[in-house]
């Protein structure tokens, strides 16, 4: 049932706050500024949690062209393009957070809270050389702005409720932000509770969680052209419940602590500098008994495990003529551990040194150059060279003995040393009555993780054994990007393609004896987005969104995992300045192609409808609701997990019909 109380609280915990006189502009949720003909999609917060489910990776799948995995309510995994993992770039506010689950129960968009930020960009592919190692298949960038006063009004603030009848059942948010033209102080902090919702069949799936997350800026801008700024946040989720894992996450906390400085028109050759330092901290703890019924008393198994980053940024621009040249370092050291106990009856008996003290140093130099030339052309050439080391410091005989004998030919190596070089081409166009066209090439490397290269589970079945290779390849993306577009007085329209020939494709597959192993294959991924709009006048639209992705293992002629088939939605939207009221249709097709040795489902079509309607009750207050799923359909995504720890296959049920309501006020 719908909880009509917690919305009545949220509504009226709202209005009580006295004082409240700035306009609210309505955002619905599937409005996203495009860079025309572009592999890049920007949203804004307002934009983004105006649904049901504010869930980081929930949220992101709106985006065309973007997937999840689902292992539970909370952590959906975010693909982009078949890739997953460190073949994207999560960069929270200049800064990164690595995950402290070697299963990913909380990947690095699992502490990032969407409410906490102003804007997301989504970049599909390799649109430049500027954001680190790896990121062959995009890079999510969350970003906070600075904030600006009004005169003689020297503060800011901004509060939300919500509820909904399946899963999440409260999503409070609240920032305030004081200051002058020099000094500014922000204070943001948000809750959440989630209950184990229902799917379409009326069955409950495990997914409930409590989570907390709260940070501050202190900045200080002596003058037009000078800005630092010091960050601290933390977040906690506590008692998240996984459907699609043979444990539970009693404890997941994070924390970034971060200082930057950018400078503007700084000389006569150097007009801008910024420099980023960061540091983030995770602790993790995943057991299969504190909050669920182990199947074997005898094995209370628990992993404790943490994570440090600490990395920097120094970009500096200068311009020449009609170039602009950015070039810099960029710094950064990953140190995670986690190690699987058997709790009974000796809670201090160690099995497995999962990540054996693994440290990953990838340092960087890059340039890149951005040209723009008459006819509204623009040529982008980027180099960066990357440095890296990665070693397991905690080995022992049977760690190598694992290494041995689930990979062939194993060195016996520990400590790996790579240098590799990644460039980019990239030419855009614009043209008469509102086309734009783009085409790109790009060369980028991604070194293996923690996990593909020192994990180490074992156990006396082989086919119990999770075992990382620490000779694997860095994957080498060879990457064409091309793209169509045009804006018109009565429509816009998009189609993209590209193509990735990938050589050392690390792949997560089945030894001889049925153990989890990465092995380095040659791989191709390939695929398009199309989209379309329609306005037939100034308030009423329609138009749809579609992409599609294929991957193959060409070395063995076979089926590469967690492929998104067709999939998208058909929208139709009525905005005024004071309300908007809109439907969705979303699908996606059959999933046929799939990745026998590991035992991946096919997956049947599936269809869902989505409502949602919003209201400007006066210039402080705006109210909005929806349905989503309208029709309670059954039914899971592709593209899900697999358990590492376990070997098997989860295709997690989605939430059936869940009714929701918020409001929200700016002062």
């Amino acid at each position: 049932m719908f909880s009509r109380s917690k919305l009545s609280i949220a509504i009226l915990s709202a209005v009580a706050a006295p004082g409240l006189a700035m306009a609210t502009e309505i955002s619905p949720i599937h409005v996203v500024d495009k860079e025309v003909a572009s592999q890049q999609e920007i949203l804004t917060k307002e934009e983004l949690t105006q649904t049901g489910n504010t869930e980081t990776g929930q949220i992101l799948r709106q985006v065309n062209g973007v997937d999840a995995t689902r292992m539970g309510g909370h952590g959906l995994d975010v693909q982009i393009r078949g890739q997953q993992n460190t073949q994207l770039n999560i960069i929270l506010d200049g800064a990164e957070i690595a995950g402290g689950c070697p299963n990913r129960m909380d990947p690095p968009t699992s502490y990032a809270e969407i409410a906490s930020y102003d804007d997301v960009t989504v970049i599909k592919g390799v649109q430049s050389v500027q954001y680190g190692a790896g990121g062959t298949g995009g890079t999510v960038i969350f970003e906070r702005t600075s904030p600006t006063f009004e005169e003689g009004k020297p503060f800011n603030g901004e509060i939300s409720a919500a509820t909904g009848s399946n899963g999440l059942t409260q999503d409070l948010n609240a920032k305030v932000e004081a200051g002058n033209d020099e000094f500014y102080v922000v204070l943001q902090g948000s809750k959440k509770s989630a209950d184990n919702y229902k799917d379409g069949n009326g069955d409950e799936v495990r997914s409930s969680y409590e989570s907390q997350q709260g940070h501050i800026d202190l900045g200080w801008r002596p003058d037009a052209n000078n800005e630092f700024k010091f960050s601290y946040e933390k977040s906690r989720t506590d008692d998240a419940l996984y459907e699609g894992a043979g444990m539970d996450a009693p404890l997941s906390e994070g924390e970034i602590k971060r200082l930057s400085y950018e400078g503007k028109n700084l000389a006569k050759n150097l007009q801008g500098l910024e420099v980023e330092v960061y540091q983030s901290n995770v602790d993790h703890v995943m057991n299969n008994f504190e909050l669920r019924m182990p199947m074997d008393s005898t094995k209370l198994m628990e992993t404790p495990s943490t994570t440090e980053t600490t990395g920097g940024k120094i970009t500096l621009t200068t311009q020449l003529g009609h170039t602009t040249l950015d070039y810099g370092l960029i710094l950064q050291s990953e140190i995670k551990e986690a190690a699987l106990y058997n709790r009974y009856p000796d809670p201090d008996a160690l099995l497995f040194r999962m990540w054996p003290d693994v440290l990953t140093e990838q340092n960087s130099v890059f340039a890149e150059s951005t040209s723009l030339f008459r006819d509204n052309q623009k040529v982008i050439l980027g180099l960066r060279y990357d440095q890296v080391t990665a070693e397991a410091r905690n080995t022992n005989m049977m760690s190598t003995n694992l290494y041995t004998n689930a990979n062939s030919d194993y060195s016996g190596d520990t400590k790996v040393e790579e240098g590799n070089w990644n460039a980019l081409a990239r030419y855009e166009r614009g043209y008469k009555n509102g086309w734009n066209s783009y085409i790109g090439l790009s060369h980028t490397t991604r070194t293996a993780d923690a996990t593909e290269r020192f994990m180490n589970k074992g156990g006396m079945n082989p086919a119990d054994w999770w075992v990382g290779n620490p000779d694997l390849s860095p994957e080498k993306h060879n990457q064409l990007d091309m793209g169509v577009s045009q804006n018109a007085k009565h429509y816009d329209w998009s189609l993209s393609a590209f193509y990735d020939q990938v050589e050392d494709y690390i792949l997560n597959t089945k030894n001889a004896s049925g153990s989890s192993v990465y092995v380095n294959k040659d791989a191709t991924l390939y695929g398009m987005e199309m989209a379309g709009t329609y306005y037939f006048n100034h308030a009423f639209k329609a138009g749809f969104n579609a992409a599609l992705t294929q991957g193959e293992n060409t070395t063995d002629n076979d089926n590469l995992i967690n492929m998104t088939p067709l999939s998208g939605n058909v929208f139709a939207e009525y905005q005024t300045s004071q309300m908007y009221a809109g439907g969705r249709f979303n699908f996606a097709t059959a999933q046929n192609e799939v990745y026998e040795v590991v035992s991946e489902i096919e997956t049947p079509a599936w269809s869902t409808v989505d409502l949602y309607a919003g209201y400007n009750v006066n210039k402080t207050f705006t109210l909005s609701a929806g349905i989503d799923n309208l029709f309670d359909h059954a039914y899971y995504n592709h593209i899900n997990r697999i358990d590492s720890n376990s070997g098997s296959y989860y295709n997690v049920m989605e939430p059936g019909r869940n009714v929701w309501a918020k409001v929200a006020a700016k002062f």
